[in-house]
């Protein structure tokens, strides 16, 4: 069976203190994400790591402050986490994904990575877990991403966070309901 956690956008810009979207409830799941990190990889299950990637004049700037520019201190995953890893670099249980819109498959390999394309060279995933920000941006448009392709999905509500609490709430319980999220 193969299970992978997803961790979604956990980077400088939007979890670090000084972190151009930063906000204080991204630092508060650090400690439950580290922990989920290290459970997955000891256990020897694989672990995505989704990454905002924007250039200069992206158009999503004209919705939110630039961020996530590629090459910048605000890219990079954060300490905690590439501490977590780095025993597990070279091992193959560690992968990044760069992305430029809300959901980790616009755009992307993720598809062909997660086994879901005829031809892949990846075993089909057999279900997910997901951590992370933003609850109600990209980890919810990923989760409905998963959903449509029928893999299920655990998302935990302790390991994810916005910066606005009533829109966490309203993302998970929408998670639970209309995409059939298993929410824990």
């Amino acid at each position: 069976m193969r299970k992978v956690l997803f961790v979604i956008d956990m980077q400088n810009d939007f979890v670090a203190e000084g972190g151009a979207l930063s906000f204080p409830e991204a630092r508060q799941i650090i400690p439950f994400v580290v922990s989920k990190v290290k459970e997955a990889l000891a256990h020897g299950e694989e672990v995505l790591f989704t990454l905002d990637t924007h250039t200069p004049k992206d158009a999503e700037f004209q919705k939110f402050p630039p961020h996530c520019l590629e090459g910048t201190p605000g890219h990079d995953l954060i300490p905690e986490l590439k501490e977590a890893i780095q025993p597990y670099q070279g091992t193959g249980k560690v992968h990044f994904l760069k992305k430029s819109r809300y959901s980790a498959f616009f755009g992307t390999d993720l598809e062909t990575w997660l086994g879901l394309v005829p031809g892949s060279p990846k075993e089909k995933v057999d279900e997910v877990e997901l951590v992370g920000v933003c609850t109600n941006i990209c980890c919810f448009f990923t989760a409905e991403e998963l959903a449509n392709r029928d893999i299920p999905v655990t998302a935990y509500a302790q390991g994810m966070a916005t910066f606005d609490a009533d829109a966490h709430k309203f993302a998970l319980e929408q998670m639970r309901t209309v995409l059939g999220v298993k929410v824990v």
